[in-house]
C-alpha cells in the first residue's frame, strides 16, 4: 500500500517530473541564480581587491615614500645617489657602445639614456614583483587591506626612483641640442601605459612568486636575457636581421612608446597596438587570477 502510495505521488501532476516543464522552469531559476551568486562574488573581488587599492592612493603613496627613505637613511644625496651613479653609467657605456657599433656620440647617448632609464622601471618593478606579497606578509597577516595597495606600493616605489633618473636627460638633451617638438608629449601617455603595464605584471607575479618561490630567480635570469635581445644598447637599424628581435619582443616597444618621443620621433602603430594590446589582454588575465587566487594569498605566506 505505502509502495503505490509513493508510486502514485511520483506521477501526480503536482509533484515536479524530470523532463516536465515545471521541472524544467525550476531550474532554469535556480542557474541564472547560481550564475549571478558567482558573478557577484567576483565583481565583489575585483571591487575590493583591485578597485578599492586604487582609491585608497594616500596609503600606498606613503608607503612608498617611507621606502625610499628607510633605503636611504642618514644619507647625504639620499635617492639622488640613483641619479649619479646613473648618470656615470651612461657616459661610460655611451662613450665605448657608439664606438663599438660605429654610431655618433649626438645620436647614442640620447637613444641609451631613455632607452635605459625606461628599462631599469620596467626590470626593477617586474624583478621585485615576485616579492610584493611577501614583503609585506607582517600587515597581510595582521590588517585587512586589498592587495592592490601592495602592488601599487612597489609600482610606486620604483616610479620615484624613475622621476629621481629621468632627469639625466635633461642636460643630455640640452647638450646634444635635441629640439623640442609638440610630438614630445606622446612620451607622457606612452609612460602611463607603461604604468599601466606593469602593474598588471606586478599583480600577476606577485601572485606566482608567493604560490612558487622559485620564481624570483627565473624572472632575474630572464630579465638578464631580455636586456641584450631589447634594443637598449643596440639599435634596431645596425643591423637588417635584428629588426625581427625587435618587433617581437614586448619590451622594445614598451621603451619605444616614450624613446622615440623623448628624442623628437613618432612611435610606430605597431609599438602603440602590442602595448594597448598586451594592456587588455594583461588585465584581464590579472583580474581572473586575482578573481580565483585572492583568498589564498595569506595562506602561501
Amino acid at each position: 500500500m505505502n509502495v503505490q502510495n509513493i508510486t502514485r505521488e511520483r506521477h501526480s501532476p503536482d509533484s515536479p517530473i524530470s523532463g516536465s516543464p515545471v521541472s524544467d522552469l525550476s531550474s532554469s531559476v535556480v542557474a541564472p541564480q547560481i550564475v549571478m551568486r558567482r558573478t557577484d562574488t567576483a565583481a565583489h573581488i575585483i571591487s575590493s581587491e583591485i578597485l578599492a587599492g586604487f582609491r585608497a592612493w594616500p596609503v600606498w603613496m606613503v608607503m612608498s615614500w617611507d621606502d625610499i627613505r628607510q633605503r636611504y637613511r642618514r644619507s647625504v644625496l639620499g635617492p639622488f645617489w640613483i641619479t649619479l651613479s646613473m648618470g656615470v653609467f651612461i657616459l661610460i657605456l655611451s662613450i665605448i657602445y657608439s664606438r663599438l657599433f660605429h654610431t655618433p656620440l649626438e645620436h647614442y647617448m640620447p637613444f641609451l639614456t631613455v632607452g635605459y632609464i625606461v628599462w631599469g622601471f620596467i626590470s626593477s618593478t617586474t624583478s621585485e614583483a615576485c616579492n610584493v606579497f611577501y614583503e609585506s606578509a607582517g600587515i597581510i597577516k595582521q590588517i585587512k587591506l586589498p592587495f592592490s595597495i601592495y602592488v601599487m606600493r612597489v609600482v610606486w616605489r620604483n616610479f620615484i626612483v624613475f622621476l629621481h633618473t629621468i632627469i639625466i636627460y635633461i642636460p643630455v638633451a640640452i647638450y646634444f641640442k635635441v629640439t623640442p617638438t609638440p610630438i614630445m608629449l606622446l612620451a607622457l601617455p606612452g609612460l602611463l601605459l607603461v604604468l599601466l603595464n606593469q602593474v598588471w605584471v606586478t599583480i600577476v607575479l606577485g601572485i606566482f612568486g608567493t604560490r612558487y618561490r622559485d620564481m624570483l630567480p627565473i624572472i632575474t635570469t630572464m630579465i638578464q636575457l631580455m636586456m641584450f635581445a631589447t634594443p637598449i644598447m643596440w639599435m634596431v637599424g645596425s643591423a637588417e636581421n635584428l629588426r625581427l628581435v625587435a618587433d617581437v619582443n614586448p619590451a622594445y616597444h614598451l621603451i619605444e612608446v616614450v624613446r622615440a618621443p623623448a628624442l623628437g620621433m613618432a612611435p610606430e602603430a605597431l609599438s602603440w597596438i602590442v602595448v594597448i594590446s598586451m594592456i587588455v589582454v594583461g588585465w584581464a588575465f590579472a583580474s581572473v587570477l586575482m578573481v580565483s587566487k585572492a583568498r589564498r594569498i595569506v595562506y602561501w605566506l
